[in-house]
C-alpha cells in the first residue's frame, strides 16, 4: 500500500471514529426522548404534602387519646420573637439572670408593653426569665408528662427498584409547662412540648442494615393558637461502602397553626443514588397521626463519581 493509500485509509478511519463518537453522544442525549434510559439524575427534592389542609381539632388531638379534656384557651400572648431578631436583648437578659442558652435552646422572647418573658429549653426543664419594672425573676418550669405513643418497626416491602427493604418506627412524647404571665395574680398559660421522632432503617436483601436515619422535631405549642417554635435533631448511621452526600433540614410554620419539619438525606454507592425526605408536622391542637411521613427516590446515574450527580 503506497503513501497515498495510507493517507486515504487514515482519513477514513478518523472519519469512522468521529461518526461513532457523535452517534454515541446523540444516543445519550436523544434516547430519553424516545423512552430509552441509561440512568438519569434527579434534583434533591421530593414532592411532599403536609398531613392535611384542614386544621386539626381536639377530636383528632393526641391529648384526647389519654382522656385529657381540651385545655381552656390560654391568654393571648404577643407574637414570640426568636433569637436572631432580639439577640442583644436576649443576651442581656441571660447575663443579668446568669442563665446560659444557645440559638437552638432559646425558645423565644415575648415582649409586653412594660415587661418581657424569655424561655430557654434546658433539656429536663425550661428556664423562664421574667423582666418587669420590679427587676428580673427566674422560674424553673419542670415539664409535666402528658403521654407517649410508640409504634414499633413497621416493615415495608422492597423499594421502588426491588433492591432493599425498610422498617419504620414512630415515637411521640407530649409534655406540658405553665408559663407565668406578667399580669396581676401571675396568670399562667399552658405550653405543650411535642417531641416526634421517626426512625427508618434500610436493609440489604439478606436482612443486614446499611442505613438508618432518625429525624426528630420538637414543637413548642401554645394550645389552640399556634406553634411557637420548632427545633430539629437527627442521627444517621451508614454502611462505610455508602457515602452520605448531603443532608438538610427545613422548618416552616413557626408562629402559625401548623409547624412542619422536613429532613432530606442523599446518599450514594458508586453510580447508585438514594434520596429520602421526611416530613414531621404538629398543629395547634397537637394532632398525632401522620398521613405523609416520608418519601424515597432511588435512581441510577450515568456517572460513577459518587455524589457528583
Amino acid at each position: 500500500m503506497n503513501s497515498s493509500d495510507n493517507k486515504k485509509w487514515n482519513c477514513t478511519l478518523v472519519a469512522v471514529c468521529c461518526v461513532i463518537i457523535i452517534a454515541g453522544i446523540a444516543i445519550l442525549f436523544i434516547s430519553p426522548w424516545y423512552g430509552f434510559s441509561f440512568g438519569t439524575c434527579v434534583t434533591d427534592t421530593i414532592p411532599m404534602t403536609s398531613t392535611s389542609s384542614i386544621q386539626p381539632a381536639f377530636a383528632t388531638s393526641f391529648l384526647q387519646e389519654f382522656g385529657e379534656r381540651e385545655p381552656d384557651p390560654g391568654p393571648n400572648l404577643p407574637p414570640i420573637l426568636h433569637y436572631p431578631l432580639r439577640k442583644g436583648i436576649i443576651d442581656s437578659l441571660m447575663g443579668r439572670a446568669q442563665v446560659t442558652g444557645t440559638e437552638d435552646s432559646i425558645i423565644g422572647l415575648y415582649e409586653f408593653p412594660d415587661s418581657r418573658l424569655l424561655l430557654i429549653n434546658q433539656d429536663t426543664s425550661v428556664a423562664e426569665i421574667l423582666e418587669t419594672g420590679e427587676g428580673i425573676r427566674t422560674y424553673t418550669l419542670v415539664p409535666e408528662p402528658v403521654g407517649n405513643q410508640y409504634t414499633g418497626a413497621n416493615k415495608t416491602g422492597p423499594s421502588q427498584h426491588g433492591a432493599y427493604n425498610s422498617s419504620t418506627e414512630h415515637n411521640v412524647t407530649i409534655q406540658r409547662i405553665h408559663l407565668v404571665i406578667p399580669q396581676k395574680g401571675n396568670e399562667t398559660a399552658p405550653v405543650y412540648i411535642v417531641k416526634k421522632t421517626r426512625t427508618e432503617k434500610f436493609l440489604y436483601p439478606d436482612g443486614s442494615e446499611f442505613f438508618s436515619v432518625s429525624t426528630t422535631g420538637t414543637f413548642f405549642v401554645l394550645y389552640g393558637q399556634r406553634v411557637e417554635r420548632v427545633v430539629t435533631g437527627s442521627a444517621i448511621t451508614l454502611d462505610p461502602r455508602w457515602t452520605l452526600c448531603s443532608q438538610q433540614t427545613g422548618i416552616s410554620g413557626e408562629g402559625s397553626t401548623m409547624g412542619e419539619l422536613r429532613h432530606t438525606v442523599k446518599l450514594a454507592r458508586s453510580s447508585e443514588r438514594m434520596l429520602q425526605e421526611y416530613l414531621i408536622t404538629t398543629g395547634a391542637h397537637i394532632q398525632v397521626h401522620e398521613t405523609s411521613g416520608g418519601s424515597t427516590s432511588q435512581w441510577k446515574s450515568r456517572e460513577s463519581t459518587g455524589c457528583s450527580c
